[in-house]
């Protein structure tokens, strides 16, 4: 898979099938347009490709927003789709006012040579957000495209939706947020020192410096770890230690079981399966060494069904 960062620097003399989207978590319902495009790539023996921009749209407008996942991520999951194109466009005040059918006609006709234009339900575009789907079907004609629409995907009659995975992530229902990805949610990043009071309680942990912008509500979680591309069983803490230290620091703390290597300064990813417990402060030490004890029973039980 190609990334392009730059269109100016892009040619391409055959047509393509595009989606557009910021299809941030890559989640069931954008694995469905994928699907779709793909599809297609391979009916008319075209080439597929994938635009989205950055910053996040809803970022530009200084909107508060956690992406669920990393670009890095979000790239290795579109190159292991089969995608052919990954565009990662700067979106600017150009972009966001651009009339819509200008954005058709000049962007992705004339620039992207689209012969076909997928995109989900709810996809926008231009300026004011008045461009959609109706707009695309009714300019198909005249600019020599075909334009699909994918509709949602539902799990417990619930939409699937980058915003609904966000929700479900800040409330710790990890479960839920994995039916709807279609995959574990993880986290990555490297490992860094720790204050060592894990080693101190007899469970070592991996304490992670963490590259995504959206954490899951503070909890214990069962998890495996990959290091290396090999995957551990683990339980992870995320944090403030009440029982340890006076802070409101948030750490991502894994302890992974039957694992004594030395990883730090190494890039590991942490994938959370089920939630366990919130966190909680404790009488003493040893009350949260029997704690520690449980919760790792507890993980080692669901990882191993």
């Amino acid at each position: 898979m190609e990334v392009i960062k730059d269109l100016s620097k892009w040619k391409i003399d055959s047509s393509t099938i595009i989606t557009i989207g910021n299809f941030d978590g890559v989640h069931l319902g954008h694995q469905t347009i994928i699907k779709k495009v793909l599809s297609l790539a391979k009916e008319f023996n075209l080439k597929s490709g994938v635009v989205t921009f950055s910053p996040h749209p809803i970022k530009f407008f200084n909107k508060d927003i956690k992406l669920i996942m990393t670009e890095r991520k979000k790239i290795k999951i579109f190159e292991s789709l089969g995608i052919d194109y990954f565009f990662n466009l700067t979106f600017n005040e150009s972009i966001a006012n651009m009339d819509p059918e200008i954005f058709i006609r000049e962007f992705l006709v004339k620039s992207l040579k689209a012969s076909f234009i997928v995109v989900g339900y709810d996809y926008r575009f231009g300026r004011k957000r008045k461009g959609d789907y109706e707009l695309l079907k009714m300019l198909e004609t005249k600019y020599g495209y075909t334009a699909f629409k994918i509709p949602p995907v539902k799990i417990d009659d619930i939409i699937v939706s980058s915003t609904n995975i966000r929700s479900l992530l800040s409330k710790g229902d990890v479960e839920l947020a994995n039916k709807m990805l279609g995959r574990p949610f993880t986290l990555e990043g490297v490992v860094v020192k720790g204050d060592g009071y894990g080693r101190l309680l007899g469970y070592p942990t991996a304490n992670l410096s963490v590259k995504n912008e959206l954490i899951p509500a503070n909890g214990i979680y069962a998890t495996k770890t990959i290091i290396n591309n090999k995957k551990y069983l683990s339980v992870t803490n995320i944090g403030i230690r009440p029982t340890l230290v006076n802070k409101n620091e948030v750490r991502v703390e894994t302890h992974i079981f039957d694992f004594d290597e030395d990883i730090y300064d190494n890039f590991i990813e942490v994938e959370f399966h089920s939630y366990i417990r919130e966190e909680k402060k404790f009488e003493d030490v040893n009350s949260l060494i029997k704690q520690i004890q449980k919760d790792c029973e507890k993980a080692k039980e669901i990882l191993c069904r």
